[in-house]
This record gives structure tokens, sequence and C-alpha cells, in this order.
């Protein structure tokens, strides 16, 4: 039998083998009936709006660098990116689909979909950062390095930037999936999810700004 979720009953929950246990008072927090989940929800959401604003002012930052650097003087010599990275792009993108999938299991109260499609989201994740890291080892083979053009530390800059915040993403996912499988009672967990999926799908756009940035603006 499918594990389930139960978010509006506060005395129950999952455990890893589809049953469920009772949790104590002290342990139900925001799973009661007072709009405290709800709460608890949006201030997991606002601190992770709050951190993509930061994560935004940096990239607006390198890019406003990148246009100053790109018109002082005639050393910018363009390259053609990696394929393998359209490839990357197109695992980031079903990542995307497969955190969603995931947080409509939460909503659903399905525990095994859930913890299937965290696991899936978090093997997309990785193998993303893997695609970058061949862009990267394809660059190194042709001859371009971080410091041999300003172009070139660009990209790399702009991709490394990308990269350590998503496996800030991939560690989240990561911790959701362990929790779920551990099957114990966990009040915060929609709150979780909702705040893993909210900057999941920010990291996804801002790599389709960053994909453009560098195939348009060189």
């Amino acid at each position: 039998m499918a594990a389930t979720l139960a978010p509006e009953a506060p005395v129950r929950t999952e455990s890893g083998g589809g049953r469920f246990v009772t949790v104590p008072p002290e342990s139900r927090g925001d799973w009661g009936g007072s709009g405290g989940n709800a709460r608890v929800v949006q201030r997991y959401k606002l601190a992770v709006w709050i951190g993509m604003g930061a994560v935004v002012m940096f990239f607006a930052a390198l890019t406003s660098a990148m246009i100053v650097r790109q018109g002082l003087s005639g050393d910018w010599r363009p390259f053609t990116l990696p394929s393998v990275l359209y490839a990357s792009t197109a695992v980031l993108l079903a990542s995307s689909l497969t955190v969603e999938r995931a947080r409509r299991s939460l909503l659903e109260g399905n525990a095994d979909a859930l913890r299937r499609w965290t696991n899936v989201s978090v093997l997309l994740g990785l193998a993303f950062v893997s695609c970058q890291l061949l862009g990267w080892q394809a660059l190194a083979e042709r001859g371009i390095y971080l410091a041999s053009n300003p172009a070139n530390s660009f990209y790399y800059v702009l991709t490394a930037g990308h990269g350590l915040h998503l496996v800030g993403g991939i560690v989240a996912l990561g911790y959701i999936w362990a929790r779920v499988s551990a099957g114990r009672p966990w009040p915060t967990r929609e709150a979780a999810v909702e705040a893993a999926a909210l900057y999941w799908h920010f990291m996804d756009v801002l790599w389709i700004y960053i994909l453009g940035l560098l195939l348009f603006w060189r």
C-alpha cells in the first residue's frame, strides 16, 4: 500500500511502510486547524524570496560587469559554446517538471510519489552539474581557460555561480527525500517542499537567462 500524507490530520502521519503513527501533541505544531501551517509555508517562501533577491543582484552585477568589460577594449574574443550546454538545459527543464510533480504529490497526500519524484529531481540536478563540468572540460580541450580571455572568464564565473547555487537546491531536495524516506513526523514538511520547489524553478529561469546572455551578448 502506498504511503499517504495527511497534512490536515494533526494526530497522524506516515511511517516508512505506509503505516501511520500518532504524532505527540507537542510535535503537531503547524498541522493544527488554525492556519499555523499556512503561516509557516509563507515564512519559508519569504526567506527563499529574500535569498533569490540576493542572487538576482549578484548576477545583475555580473551582467553589468560583462557588458562594460566587453566594450573597454578589443581583446574580447567570443567562442562557440560547448554543445553539452544544450543537453544540460534540457535536463534542467525536465527537473523542474519532476520537482513540480513532487510538490503536487505532497498536495495529493502521496508520500511514495513525493519520495520518488524528489529522488528523480536530485538525480537530474546532479546530471545537470555533471554536464556543466563536461562543458568546462570540452573548453579546456580547446584551449579556452578561465584567465586566457575576458570572454572566457565571464563564461566560467557565470556558469560556476549558477552551479554552486543549484547545488544548494540539490542539498535541499536531498534533505526532503531523506526526511520523507524516514517516515517520521515532520510538521514543516509542506513548507520545506514548497520553498524548495520555488527555489528550484527560480534556478531554472536563472539558467535560461544566463544561457541567453552567453548566446546573444558576446
